[in-house]
This record gives C-alpha cells, structure tokens and sequence, in this order.
C-alpha cells in the first residue's frame, strides 16, 4: 500500500499537479478588493482586446503562507472564440504579483469563491 501511495505522488509530481487549497486556505477567503480587481485589470491593459470576454470572474484573495504573508486569488473568462472556462492564477506577495499560472490547481478547488468580475469584461484601453 505505501509503495502504491509513493508511486502515485511521483507520477502526479512528474505530471506537475499540486494538490487542491488546505482547508486552513479555503477558511481564509475574502472577496478581492477593488485595488485588487482595479491593478488586475490595469496589467492586462494593452495585453488583450478590450471586450473580448464574454464572461470574467475574479476568486476570493486567499491567504496560502501566513508567515511570508502570501496571497492567491484566480480569474476565470470565457471568450467570444471559446466558451470554456480559462483560469489564471496569481500569486502576491507584498502587494505585488510574484507567480502567474495558466490553469492553476488551485483554481478549480470547488470550495474556491468566484464573483462577478464587470471591470474586466468592460475593460476599455
């Protein structure tokens, strides 16, 4: 049994999976605030076409290391091409964006928050 454990934490290491959020991070959710929704939605400025998302939301801000004070939160768009979900994960520390991920783990974490995110699909340039 415990080579059987070992086995299958190696593969899903090899494969570049991570575990879903501790519940001691899914306790810690806040809606993201309007600095945070605002500064997102300022570094994708010029990025991306303006009113391409026919659907955003934003992930409560989360707190994944209290020591290091770092935070986590995800987006999740639809576009006008594609009706899928597409996930962005980002991590901060002191206020400024350390990682960003494509179809982070985390964000499919079904404890995870997600709310209306109007400033991104109204974005303008």
């Amino acid at each position: 049994m415990k080579i059987k454990i070992l086995a299958g934490a190696a593969l899903l290491a090899l494969a570049g999976g991570q575990a879903a959020m501790a519940q001691s991070v899914a306790d810690s959710q806040r809606p993201p605030s309007s600095a945070v929704r605002h500064e997102y939605v300022d570094a994708l400025r010029g990025t991306i076409k303006p009113g391409n998302f026919v659907k955003a939301e934003i992930s409560s801000l989360v707190l994944l290391d209290p020591e290091k004070q770092i935070y986590a939160y995800c987006t999740r768009t639809t576009e006008r091409s594609n009706s899928n979900w597409s996930y962005i994960g980002l991590t901060l520390k002191n206020n400024m964006i350390v990682d960003l991920s494509k179809n982070a783990p985390r964000c499919h974490d079904k404890r995870l928050r997600y709310y209306d995110f109007p400033e991104l699909r109204n974005m303008r340039y």
